[in-house]
């Protein structure tokens, strides 16, 4: 049960930064570079989000006066951070380098492939929750 609320928890989030929070990221920045301004904003939300998600679950499954739920949550944040980003800036690339826009169905082939990183990535946070936190 733990595992399926976690992964839904993280879904969640997943829908709420990448879809609801994403637009608010106006300007131009250079999105092929790794380090851009904008890209790091968008990976914070997730890393925010993911902290949020695993405060969450730490606190039904863990006494949080204890130090080993909060390396767990800033862990789990750290490593969805560092995934994100890489994720998205390999999309951004792929994306210019093909020139494709939303109007081409190998943009929302290559969307399909982004998203399903991403929540195989959750699907290990959840794994590697339940090996060595629980």
């Amino acid at each position: 049960m733990i595992f399926a609320l976690t992964f839904y928890l993280l879904m969640i989030k997943h829908a709420i930064c990448d879809f609801a929070l994403q637009g608010r990221l106006k300007g131009s920045g250079n999105e092929n570079k790794l380090l851009s301004k904008k890209k790091n904003l968008h990976a914070l939300d997730h890393a925010v989000g993911t902290a949020l998600a695993f405060l969450i679950v730490f606190a039904i499954t863990h006494d949080m006066s204890m130090l080993i739920p909060w390396i767990g949550i800033v862990s789990f944040a750290i490593i969805d951070y560092v995934l994100h980003l890489v994720i998205d800036w390999r999309k951004n690339i792929i994306t210019k380098k093909y020139k494709l826009s939303i109007e081409d169905r190998s943009f929302w082939k290559l969307t399909a492939i982004d998203q399903c990183f991403h929540y195989s990535c959750y699907f290990l946070y959840c794994w590697l929750f339940l090996q060595f936190w629980l």
